[in-house]
């Protein structure tokens, strides 16, 4: 595993486009800058990166990083660094490659119908509806 800098780590903030929190409220605070995300699904992520120059030596943190702070793989990782491609999370895959089932809808096939968000996973709109239009004529004909 190629261990990143510190530069690395502010390399990939600056191409995804995270804001610098400290710089916008005029704070220095410790030796971190800290970073906040929204994905366009709406997660709201944060990191830190130290001032420094050194390289995180521990594969490890690196890892903890990546999966919790960042929540990209390596690779993706290392093309914001290296190439300047802005990664591709899992949940912005999931809503390009399904159809998104309008909310209200899905809010009444959970807590009417009785599925499963886990159950909704891969379903169309027009599926859903026909899930919601089956369970309306069996409760209300």
């Amino acid at each position: 595993m190629r261990l990143p800098t510190y530069k690395d780590l502010k390399r990939f903030v600056e191409v995804e486009g995270w804001d610098d929190k400290d710089q916008k409220s005029n704070k220095k605070k410790g030796d971190h800058h800290r970073y906040v995300f929204t994905t366009p699904t709406g997660e709201r992520l944060f990191t830190r990166v130290s001032h420094g120059n050194d390289q995180i030596g521990d594969p490890d943190l690196f890892a903890r990083i990546l999966r919790d702070q960042l929540c990209i793989d390596e690779d993706q990782f290392w093309n914001a660094v290296d190439r300047g491609i802005r990664p591709v999370r899992l949940s912005q895959a999931r809503v390009r490659q399904f159809d998104v089932i309008d909310a209200k809808l899905a809010r009444n096939l959970i807590t009417k119908v009785g599925l499963k968000p886990e159950d909704m996973v891969g379903l169309t709109q027009k599926m859903a509806e026909e899930i919601w239009q089956k369970w309306l004529s069996a409760h209300f004909s």
